[in-house]
Order: structure tokens, then C-alpha cells, then sequence
């Protein structure tokens, strides 16, 4: 028996997104008349080409022109079997969001995806999710997020020996142990282990996999998830320094004394800030490098926990 497990929020805002046409309207504000434009940057494209008027001189509304729901629907559908097929597994699960998670009540100064609230979501896309739940039975992730859960089928495979694929085009899914297959960027399966390592795309962006990953996310952040390490210091790091640092280092230990070397640099001495609900927080290196790493890594199985000083201890870096 194999078992690919698949995410159901990418499936479903996939779907629900490619079933609309979004634009906007922007209306002058003295002569009352409309023009029709595909986002705000074709409307400043086209204010540069005209003499008279600013981008303060409209009223822009957001509109979308949306398929019939059956169109969504149908679409979810196939995703759901293509992915599947891909895998070549003998048995598929969908795991979808639910309520809470645990990274919610981390004290950091910006809100773990607290950037999210004003998005405008596509118009069909609880319509989806709630199809995904229906059809498919889709496991709901609570407490925790859906890629705690993938992370954990996929590591459930890698420590038993079996064949559990989870389905994910999310970067966070590269840093889990098993196997792995973004249906986006991949053409079968990757069997993830180990220290990893770390590349830069033809498009210049990084990418990788193995715990190397885990590294790079827990130095550069995630701009998707609204986290970044270095927020409280003001240092600049990005993906091509994590890049150049962490990618010869041939231990985990090198990478965790780099780690705990940058930190260090960026919070020489202990903080106060307060965090994004209100409280106040003093924090040293130490505290800091946990908030982040708790962040970042993708849960193994229930109840586990990345304690970094234990890490530092094991390796025998000084704290």
C-alpha cells in the first residue's frame, strides 16, 4: 500500500482562483466617467501616459468576473486526480485547514500571517474547501496547521519505510524527512533525507531541501507567512546571503554554530519590544532564535517541538 496525501488549501484556492477574472474599475472622481484596467499597475502604466491626472484623482474599486461554481468544482476534482496519479500511489488523502494554530500565539512582533486579513479571498473558494470535505472526507488540521500534518505523513513514511507522498507546492514542505512532490515544479516524487542541500533556480530564486532548508527559512524568514527574523534588529538578510553561507557547510553542527553566530550579531544583547497583541516581551539571542525557529519547522508527529538550546547543547556549540 502507498498513500499520497494532498493539500487541500492549495488545491482549493488553486481551483477557486483560476475561476475568476479579477480587475479593477477606476472611476474619476470629478467627471464621474470609468475605465476598466487588468490590476493597479496597468492603472499607473497608463497614468504615466497621460498628463493631467494622478492615481489620487480616482476612486478604484476591485471587481472580478467569476465562473459557475460547477466549473470550480470540476476543476478541484481533476487537480485531485492528476495529483494523485502523478504520485502513482494506491490510495489518496486530503487534509484541509481548520481552526487555531499553535504558531498564532507566538509573541512575535508582526503576527504569524497576520498579513492575510485583507487579501480578497477567490469568491468560490469555501465552496471548494467545503467540497474537499465532503467528497474526499479531507482530515481537518486543528490546532496546527495543514502542513504540520503533510510534514507528519510524510516523516511517518520516512521512519517506517513506506511509501506516504505528500502533496504540496508550498517550500515549507522541503524541509520535511520523506517523500515529497510539488505538482507544480516537479515531475515525480523526491525522496527527501538528510542534511540536504541548497540551489539557486535559472530564475535566480533560491530553492533546496533536507534540513538545510529548515535553516535557510529559520535565518531569512517567510514573507508568505509573515515572519522574519531579523524584524526586531533591523539587519539585512536575505535568501542568496543564507545562500552562500549555509551551502558548503557540510554538518549540521557548522550550520547550527552559523546560525547561532548571526544571531548573536543581530541581538547582542537582551531586547524589549512589544508583540503584536500587545505584550510586552524581554528576550535575549536565545528566546529570539526559538520564536523563529518555532515558526518555521514543520511538525514530525503530535506533540513534537524544535528546542534550539537543546540542539546547541547536543552539538556542543557554547550558548
Amino acid at each position: 500500500m502507498s498513500l499520497c496525501v494532498l493539500d487541500g488549501d492549495l488545491i482549493s484556492f488553486k481551483a477557486s482562483a483560476a475561476c475568476e477574472k479579477r480587475y479593477i474599475v477606476a472611476t474619476h472622481k470629478a467627471s464621474g466617467r470609468s475605465k476598466r484596467f487588468d490590476n493597479r499597475t496597468a492603472l499607473r502604466d497608463w497614468l504615466k501616459t497621460q498628463d493631467k491626472w494622478e492615481e489620487s484623482d480616482f476612486d478604484i474599486q476591485d471587481e472580478r468576473d467569476v465562473s459557475p461554481i460547477e466549473n470550480c468544482l470540476h476543476t478541484v476534482k481533476m487537480m485531485v486526480q492528476n495529483i494523485s496519479a502523478a504520485t502513482g500511489c494506491s490510495e489518496s488523502k486530503i487534509v484541509v485547514q481548520g481552526s487555531g494554530n499553535f504558531r498564532e500565539s507566538l509573541l512575535l512582533p508582526t503576527k504569524y500571517k497576520g498579513g492575510r486579513e485583507d487579501m480578497i479571498k477567490p469568491f468560490h473558494l469555501k465552496e471548494a474547501q467545503n467540497y474537499l470535505k465532503g467528497k474526499y472526507k479531507a482530515e481537518i488540521a486543528n490546532g496546527v496547521e495543514s502542513d504540520d500534518i503533510l510534514s507528519m505523513y510524510a516523516y511517518e513514511g520516512y521512519t517506517k519505510k513506506k511509501k506516504i507522498v505528500q502533496c504540496s507546492v508550498d517550500k515549507d514542505a522541503r524541509q520535511c524527512m520523506g517523500w515529497l512532490y510539488d505538482w507544480d515544479k516537479m515531475s515525480q516524487p523526491m525522496f527527501v533525507s538528510g542534511l540536504g542541500e541548497l540551489y539557486l533556480r535559472p530564475d535566480g530564486k533560491l530553492s533546496g531541501h533536507g534540513r538545510k532548508w529548515l535553516y535557510v527559512q529559520g535565518l531569512v524568514g517567510d514573507n508568505a507567512d509573515v515572519y522574519r527574523p531579523t524584524e526586531l534588529s533591523g539587519a539585512r538578510f536575505g535568501e542568496k546571503t543564507a545562500y552562500k553561507l549555509l551551502k558548503d557547510l557540510d554538518s549540521d553542527r557548522a550550520c547550527w554554530s552559523e546560525i547561532q553566530r548571526l544571531y548573536k550579531e543581530w541581538y547582542s544583547s537582551p531586547i524589549s519590544y512589544t508583540s503584536w497583541n500587545g505584550v510586552p516581551v524581554e528576550a535575549d539571542y536565545l528566546d529570539i532564535m526559538q520564536m523563529y525557529f518555532t515558526c518555521a519547522h514543520m511538525l514530525r508527529y503530535e506533540g513534537d517541538k524544535i528546542d534550539v538550546k537543546s540542539i546547541l547543547d547536543k552539538m556542543g556549540i557554547e550558548i
